[in-house]
């Protein structure tokens, strides 16, 4: 297995978005996948994704992850504190929360 050995955080969540984006999946789960890479290429990654004819569904705590995203369901204590749907006339990048 590739990543067995050891790597740096940030390469090996590359390594291991590059294998599941390889399969062309309909549906993509990323959990804090993002949270090892410097901001620059968190940036890259999110606006590559989000040209993808896919569905996404990204775990993330810091808002530059979601800064595309078209909806966020904010979680508190296991229940939805917030469900924001962003409309197309949004500023991208700029999600509060």
């Amino acid at each position: 297995m590739i990543c067995a050995r050891v790597r740096p955080g940030g390469q090996k969540q590359r390594v291991l978005l590059a294998r599941a984006l390889y399969k062309k999946p309909r549906i993509l789960a990323l959990d804090e996948a993002t949270s090892h890479l410097d901001l620059h290429s968190e940036q890259h990654v999110v606006q590559l994704l989000g040209g993808l004819p896919m569905t996404r569904i990204t775990i993330a705590h810091r808002n530059e992850t979601i800064a595309f995203a078209q909806r966020v369901i904010r979680l508190n204590k296991g229940a939805i504190a917030e469900d924001i749907r962003l409309d197309e006339q949004a500023v991208p990048g700029r999600v509060t929360t």
